[in-house]
């Protein structure tokens, strides 16, 4: 299906060479520090795990072999996902910006103010979309979306009867302190002991929200106010795939994200098809891969 494009312009004159774009959020799971992320799988790879019980035993002369060793395998494979949009030169002709595509149809180029803008709003989209994918996806949905494509850490939690579950509510100011110390119980102590480092709540932007008004209300505006939220020392990600009322905590190296090349979801290239085709277009193209998986699902807590 062909881009749609809508220009609403009262071109006239001169404008300020600025655009602003629509405020978005994406792209928090994938920042610095925040989880697994595999690069450079064109088609697949396995997380091996391996575990084992009732291996140590009472002493004695005999050799005598006791317990299990287990070996499981999650499979991470990168869907495709792509950006194909284009802008013809006679679209911008009724934008403010026409003045500056130079004189003469063979010597025209798209405006470096809006070039500039459409490869951000891209961008921005981009990275909103991965986002929700990697929580909110379910192989099994119809959305239209890259929701579609692969099961998201929701989706893979909810699913698993490893994960450990905590029954959820409305989140609210007052309360949101009292839930969080049920998920934190509820972690396991062997993956607890990894540190507070070593360990992530993802949260929604709401319920990060709320967390800083509780912490406000008790007279902690310095807490409240720092730009990365900890409980216990441990870090509160906001993340804008997050469903709100939903909290998930584990250690930051259970979670998985396999792509090719991470810098592919910020590489968007603009292809002139006039020395193509001889058409009037401008193409956009971004291409990247995407997938996630959880290593072990006893080892997550799920609030929702």
């Amino acid at each position: 299906m062909p881009t749609t494009r809508s220009f609403t312009s009262s071109y006239s004159g001169e404008a300020i060479r600025s655009y602003i774009l629509k405020s978005l959020i994406g792209g928090e799971t994938l920042s610095t520090n925040g989880i697994s992320i595999r690069t450079g799988v064109k088609y697949k790879e396995v997380i091996k795990k391996l575990s084992s019980s009732g291996v140590v035993q009472e002493g004695g002369c005999d050799f005598t072999p006791a317990g299990t060793i287990t070996i499981t395998e999650n499979v991470l494979e990168p869907k495709k996902i792509k950006i194909n949009e284009q802008i013809c030169f006679e679209d911008v002709y009724q934008l403010w910006d026409s003045e500056n595509m130079a004189d003469g149809m063979n010597n025209e180029e798209m405006p470096a103010e809006l070039v500039d803008a459409v490869l951000g709003e891209f961008t921005n989209q981009s990275a909103k979309e991965i986002e929700e994918a990697i929580w909110q996806g379910d192989a099994t949905g119809s959305t239209g979306t890259i929701k579609d494509l692969f099961d998201g850490y929701i989706k893979q939690l909810g699913d698993s009867g490893d994960t450990v579950d905590v029954a959820g509510v409305a989140l609210t100011d007052s309360n949101i302190v009292t839930e969080l110390n049920k998920v934190y119980t509820a972690l396991p102590a062997g993956v607890r002991k990894k540190g507070a480092a070593g360990l992530v709540y993802f949260v929604s932007y709401k319920t990060a929200a709320l967390y800083r008004q509780n912490l406000a209300a008790q007279g902690d505006n310095d807490t409240a106010n720092e730009p990365v939220l900890r409980f216990y020392g441990i870090e509160l990600r906001e993340t804008g795939g997050m469903p709100d009322d939903a909290i998930v905590f584990g250690a930051r190296d259970n979670f998985y994200f396999a792509t090719d090349l991470l810098s592919d979801w910020s590489e968007i290239r603009m292809l002139d098809q006039r020395e193509v085709d001889g058409s009037d277009y401008i193409n956009f193209v971004l291409k990247a891969k995407a997938d996630v998986k959880i290593g072990f699902f006893a080892e997550v807590v799920l609030y929702n």
